[in-house]
């Protein structure tokens, strides 16, 4: 739904001051932070939704608990989180850290103005999955393997492709499953348990619904020429915006690595190869527009493996990605690339995550 009035823009300043001591809050299972031990500062490009997302910049060894608190309330144990504000100007959320027994306290300090730009946002949240086929860890749309079938929310049109005779789709579809294990020696193996997300959930958190996404690899550059109408149909992972009395740009997407392509890359198993220096699985996010053309020059790319340049950690948070760069679009279309292709096409199994799609109504 699109809410006019009292949307916030959230400019963030991350400011962390040198604390007094690391004990005196160590004992305290309350867990409010009192003192700051470290100082770091992170810009980050302002967020108009309600509610916003939140994801620290500065990087927590594995296996650290979380304690975010706001207003005195623990508000989330989560290393990223969704939250409100409801008063403008300067606001703190505090942050307690457990990393190896070691007990660690910083101070976010954010800047909250008023905002009356129109955006719609993806929320799942109300999604119905009570019908919906059990998986490892939760549920799927019930209509998953439904021939026709179309899947909606609120302005967004998820394409959605289906062939119940070889119990096969394409496109998007919904889950709320929190299974992220290695599903290659479980029972039925990925084709039973494909429905995973390395965060456990979507934004919201633990559980909640978000998108999941069998797509296409990367075409040719001559498939998306410029100037050039695109048959947005030929494509599977696809978004129309349905509202057709309006026109919308591109803003933001909060996108996840799914754990079929996770552990191929981290161990290699049967389709594909363990990733080493040099290789690479990324998404390529590009705009139509109401005349059918590419929106701009050049797709958005987020890489969920980027090994170009040297063996590094795999993110299994959500990443929020800037669409802005897109503009105006009716439609966006998402392709993955990976550097294990062999005869057949990619190995890397070709699955992402996705939750909280935001654009912004233009004003006439």
């Amino acid at each position: 739904m699109i809410t006019k009035t009292k949307n916030l823009f959230y400019t963030l300043a991350l400011i962390l001051a040198l604390g007094l001591g690391l004990n005196s809050c160590s004992s305290d299972d309350s867990g409010i932070p009192t003192d700051v031990e470290q100082s770091i500062r992170v810009d980050d490009t302002p967020i108009a939704t309600k509610p916003f997302y939140f994801t620290p910049k500065n990087t927590f060894p594995e296996h650290t608990q979380f304690f975010w608190y706001s207003e005195n309330q623990l508000i989330s144990e989560t290393e990223s989180f969704t939250h409100i504000f409801k008063k403008e100007g300067e606001q703190k959320i505090a942050l307690r850290t457990i990393e190896n027994g070691n007990t660690r306290h910083y101070t976010y300090i954010f800047k909250v103005l008023p905002d009356n730009t129109e955006y719609a946002t993806l929320d799942l949240s109300n999604f119905d999955l009570s019908d919906g086929q059990l998986t490892a860890g939760g549920r799927i749309w019930s209509k998953t393997f439904e021939e026709d079938a179309e899947l909606h929310s609120g302005i967004f049109q998820f394409n959605h492709l289906a062939f119940p005779d070889v119990y096969t789709w394409m496109g998007f579809t919904v889950s709320n499953s929190q299974d992220n294990s290695d599903q290659i020696s479980q029972e039925g193996g990925w084709l039973q348990n494909q429905w995973g997300t390395m965060p456990q959930g979507g934004v919201k958190g633990k559980g909640s619904p978000f998108l999941v996404s069998f797509a296409d690899h990367k075409p040719h550059a001559s498939v998306l020429p410029q100037g050039q109408k695109i048959d947005v149909e030929r494509f599977s992972s696809t978004v129309k915006i349905t509202d057709d009395k309006n026109q919308y740009l591109a803003k933001s997407v909060s996108l996840a690595i799914s754990p079929w392509p996770y552990y191929g890359v981290l161990n290699g198993d049967v389709f594909s190869r363990k990733f080493e220096q040099g290789d690479f699985f990324a998404i390529h996010i590009y705009g139509v527009n109401k005349e059918g053309m590419l929106s701009a020059g050049q797709p958005v790319t987020h890489y969920f493996v980027d090994f170009r340049d040297q063996v590094g950690k795999i993110s299994t948070a959500w990443n929020k990605v800037d669409l802005s760069a897109l503009g105006e679009v009716e439609y966006l279309l998402f392709f993955l690339e990976t550097t294990d292709v062999g005869d057949w096409g990619a190995n890397t199994a070709l699955y992402f995550t996705m939750d909280q799609l935001t654009v912004e109504k233009v004003s006439k």
